[in-house]
């Protein structure tokens, strides 16, 4: 995927992302975790929000951005906070797979509409196998037409049940899985799926 929507636009797409709280993105899923605190992987962490967030919760944090000039960002706006910032990205994550960490919890929010279909498997693969033992994967999807400015792909929540089926993860369902658009855009809306490591 290209990241110069978010290199050229990174003050736009920062202010619009801490315009919402991680309360107000994650509450559903977040009280699920069995877990209070540990290592958790934030894979596309843009403006850091959600990154700080866990941080504040007592989570070790690795944060992940290609973006250059959005994750310039979102480190000034987290010094400090125990979270490591990596330049990475999917499908491959191979920075992060050089560390050798399992992480506790992975959180993938507002990305996989941009993996293209054909790197999907690979990437969800990848994940899986960067858990730790009991470890939760947590992907939110969004459903809507693009903006005229990055490329969205259809996402589905049925694909991602046939990956975790081939990779060992168990779904955990909940209520509120699907939601309206935190930012009051009318055609989008958000899905978010939970996958569990034995």
């Amino acid at each position: 995927m290209s990241y110069g929507p978010y290199n050229q636009n990174a003050r736009k797409f920062f202010d619009q992302y801490q315009s919402l709280t991680f309360q107000q993105v994650h509450s559903d899923w977040f009280p699920l975790l069995e877990k209070s605190s540990g290592l958790a992987l934030d894979v596309g962490a843009g403006s850091g929000r959600d990154a700080l967030a866990l941080a504040e919760r007592g989570w070790d944090v690795v944060a992940v951005e290609p973006a250059a000039e959005l994750r310039r960002l979102g480190e000034a706006a987290t010094v400090h906070q125990s979270i490591q910032w990596v330049d990475d990205s999917l499908p491959d994550l191979a920075e992060i797979r050089k560390l050798s960490y399992r992480f506790d919890l992975i959180l993938v929010s507002a990305v996989w509409m941009h993996i293209a279909p054909s790197s999907r498997e690979r990437a969800f693969r990848i994940l899986t196998e960067l858990l730790a033992p009991s470890g939760n994967l947590v992907i939110t999807l969004r459903h809507g037409p693009g903006d005229g400015e990055r490329v969205f792909h259809e996402v589905s929540k049925a694909e991602l049940d046939g990956f975790a089926r081939n990779s060992f993860v168990v779904p955990v369902t909940f209520q509120l899985a699907s939601s309206p658009d935190q930012l009051k855009r009318p055609q989008v809306r958000w899905e978010t799926v939970l996958y569990r490591m034995p």
